[in-house]
């Protein structure tokens, strides 16, 4: 039997299959970059779809599954599929909001940039941060977590083994409260620096009332902002690289949405 009969003959399980490596392909910020040409996304998942045919374990019923039960197992691999790339995103999602936190003490609030990889205007210190995830994501071989987990996710989950389960949404909102928290820590040393800045310069305004300090602020801020940037930023590699690990709690969340909508 060749590959195409293969094809034909588990249509059901390659298409279910194709339609979750797609969701996760099309929700991670750097499998989903607009910058990679829709047709290579759609190779690549087709190509990793047929990879996964002859591993991913299945029940032989979904064979003979209906048209209308077929269109109701896509519907959940396709949100198996946005749940991993939303909760995987999450962690890049952490930067531009840590970024964006510390651009407004420092005042570059009202300049973006456009991010060519998410389509949409960001804080430049965002998408400087954000760079560097992408960087600090292919060097620990980021990519390669993702498609483990991918695989992994088909032995936790077999195709049509997940139903919705009234904690699916508060685990997501937990994953987003965690993922705004983690922004905060990232930021919170160059905002509280940023912050013990503006009161010496209350302080000098009240004691040299002459001196501009609105005017000697804007540079001031600048100029501190970005040496603390700049001298934690080995801090900051190293907190990325923890966030991507597979011990995080966003891979715990990522579990646990998988595994409590598994049916019993």
């Amino acid at each position: 039997m060749d590959y195409l009969s293969l094809i034909i003959d588990k249509f059901n399980v390659y298409l279910l299959i194709l339609v979750r490596v797609t969701g996760i392909l099309a929700a991670t910020p750097f499998f989903g970059s607009r910058n990679i040409p829709a047709m290579l996304k759609i190779g690549l998942g087709g190509l990793m779809a047929f990879l996964l045919l002859a591993i991913v374990p299945y029940d032989p019923v979904i064979l003979e599954y209906s048209l209308s039960q077929t269109a109701g197992l896509i519907l959940r691999e396709m949100v198996i599929g946005f749940a991993l790339g939303y909760i995987l995103s999450l962690v890049f999602m952490t930067v531009q909001m840590a970024g964006q936190m510390m651009d407004v003490p420092m005042g570059f609030s009202m300049v973006n940039v456009l991010d060519p990889l998410m389509g949409q205007q960001v804080p430049i210190l965002g998408q400087f941060q954000y760079v560097i995830a992408i960087v600090t994501f292919l060097t620990i071989n980021g990519h390669h977590l993702v498609l483990k987990a991918l695989n992994d996710s088909f032995k936790l989950v077999p195709l049509g083994g997940w139903s919705y389960w009234p904690g699916f949404p508060e685990i997501c909102i937990k994953a987003f409260s965690a993922a705004f928290l983690v922004g905060v820590q990232i930021a919170l040393p160059v905002v509280a620096t940023l912050l013990l800045t503006d009161i010496a310069l209350g302080l000098i305004a009240r004691t040299v009332p002459q001196m501009n300090v609105f005017i000697l602020g804007f540079p001031l801020k600048i100029g501190i902002g970005l040496f603390f940037v700049i001298l934690l930023l080995p801090v900051y590699v190293t907190f990325l690289q923890n966030l991507f690990s597979p011990t995080s709690q966003f891979y715990q969340y990522l579990w646990a949405v998988l595994g409590n909508g598994v049916h019993g």
